[in-house]
């Protein structure tokens, strides 16, 4: 089969292209002819389709007033981004196209001439930004669903996105375009959730229900078997340091068990910010380690005795938690979203309530304080992977996706909106 995956970045940037990448290798290694359309960047493999690559765009640059409005247009609607898939098209070939994080580099253009084409399509959901302009269903730290039936104006009267004013503009409007266009429904032949909880919030925001399929993301294993924590073993946040992340709940709760170290692994806005409080609170026992990856976090992970996840957003998956169970670790996290779903309240870890200092230090010291608990819960997480989210089954579960999919290609002789401007 010939497949064919768009996604912005060709690169390890975020969890999304590590799934997209590793899922890449995967089904070549079974002989299948995948392809990548996305922006061209040093930092991805070269590839025989690099050649259509769009070139890179970086909306955070200062730029002034005419360029400002040329990135609006082309978040919007990329005229670039579509004719350089086309010429990928007629290459290529694809029998269908699994379609990522498209946002804001490649834009919703490209679905248009994928349905031109007759190309059937998969948007396999990486965030909520169908629902929401700003990507996670969250205003200030707080799960936000103001925009998720098609109110989005919301992001610019909430001022919930980060990029400020103008910004929020651009994203509202792009998702008014895609919303009276009905890009989403006209173009994706099928959409792929990560878990249920993310299939319930687009089947509730309005999507058909036969048209949403739930596929768990999939997650290796290390070849060695874990071992038992050591007996001063720290505690573990990896990931990005914002405000919806709720590391400084975690901060806070630290306060009140200071006979546990924490290892803080990440980078991100709220840094500075989490680092004030520690100071502030006096702790000694927090160490900001920075942005972890590779062998460096499995080693991170691997020597701590369990792993935080304090988010106050609802997360598409949770592929930390995952990361964590494959190394034979325990997780405590907040009882929100897909969190429920991956973490089994009292055999891979534990759940409590969303800003609940006290209760999430209670939970870490109850844990800390039982080590042969802590490694039972550790090994289930580990059978649970194996379980649920192993290489092989996602691959035999995706590949009867792909072979019903690639079976609805049919002529589809329409002019799709701007096709003229292409």
């Amino acid at each position: 089969m010939r497949i064919l995956y768009c996604n912005k970045y060709n690169f390890e940037f975020s969890g999304t292209e590590v799934y997209l990448l590793d899922l890449m290798r995967l089904v070549r290694q079974e002989g299948h002819e995948a392809a990548l359309f996305s922006m061209a960047d040093s930092r991805g493999k070269p590839s025989p389709y690099d050649k259509y690559a769009v070139p890179p765009i970086d909306f955070k640059r200062p730029a002034g007033p005419l360029q400002q409005l040329r990135s609006a247009a082309h978040a919007i609607y990329s005229r670039e981004a579509r004719r350089r898939i086309r010429s990928l098209l007629s290459d290529f070939q694809p029998q269908l196209a699994h379609v990522r994080n498209i946002y804001h580099h490649l834009s919703p253009s490209i679905l248009w001439e994928l349905r031109r084409q007759g190309v059937p399509v998969i948007y396999h959901v990486n965030d909520f930004k169908i629902l929401c302009p700003s990507y996670n269903l969250v205003s200030k730290g707080e799960p936000c669903e103001r925009c998720a039936k098609g109110a989005f104006r919301h992001v610019v009267s909430e001022g919930c996105y980060a990029g400020g004013p103008a910004a929020s503009v651009v994203l509202a409007a792009e998702a008014y375009v895609h919303k009276w266009w009905k890009t989403y429904a006209t173009c994706v032949d099928l959409l792929l959730a990560p878990t249920k909880f993310v299939r319930d919030k687009m089947v509730d925001s309005g999507w058909n229900p036969q048209a949403v399929e739930v596929l768990p993301h999939f997650q290796r294993v290390p070849n060695e078997s874990p071992t038992a924590p050591s007996i001063d073993a720290p505690i573990l946040y990896f990931g990005r340091l914002s405000v919806e992340k709720g590391v400084i709940d975690l901060v806070g709760a630290m306060h009140l068990i200071p006979n546990i170290r924490l290892i803080i692994a990440g980078d991100g806005p709220q840094r500075e910010e989490l680092e004030a409080k520690a100071a502030e609170l006096g702790l000694k026992n927090v160490e900001f380690a920075g942005h972890v990856g590779g062998q460096q976090l499995n080693r991170l992970i691997a020597e701590s005795c369990l792993t935080v996840f304090p988010s106050h957003a609802y997360e598409t998956l949770g592929k930390s938690i995952l990361e964590s169970y494959a190394h034979g670790r325990p997780v405590v996290a907040t009882d929100l979203g897909s969190r429920r779903e991956l973490v089994i309240k009292g055999e891979t870890g534990v759940l409590y309530e969303v800003g609940d200092v006290e209760q999430l230090a209670a939970s870490i010291a109850f844990l800390y304080a039982r080590p042969k608990l802590t490694q039972a819960m550790g090994e289930a997480g580990l059978e649970k992977v194996r379980r649920d989210h192993s290489p092989k089954l996602h691959y035999e579960a995706l590949m009867q996706i792909y072979s019903r999919v690639a079976a609805l290609k049919t002529p589809r002789p329409f002019a799709s909106p701007l096709h003229h401007l292409a």
